[in-house]
């Protein structure tokens, strides 16, 4: 779990300073109908910082689950002088 979780939790937080290093979350929700999540700029950090965690982790787990389920490589050979093929593990 630690091999997901812990990349996943760095690269949210880069997400996060990079995002709201442009975005200020009061002002996305300053919209006729602003969302609740966005009132005050602690709530919009949170919300960014949950979205950014969850989407890093969901690529973590792929990344993890496909390393896993690779196939292995047959072993190489070799033949040998009267035709035979030998491994060579």
């Amino acid at each position: 779990m630690a091999i997901v979780a812990w990349p996943s939790f760095l690269v949210a937080s880069v997400a996060t300073m990079v995002c709201f290093a442009f975005i200020d979350p009061v002002l996305v929700g300053n919209d006729d109908y602003p969302p609740p999540a966005f009132s005050t700029r602690m709530t919009g950090y949170a919300v960014g910082f949950f979205f950014f965690w969850l989407v890093s982790s969901l690529s973590s787990l792929l990344t993890l689950y496909l390393v896993r389920t690779a196939h292995a490589e047959p072993p190489e050979t070799e033949e040998n002088a009267d035709g035979g093929v030998r491994s060579t593990e």
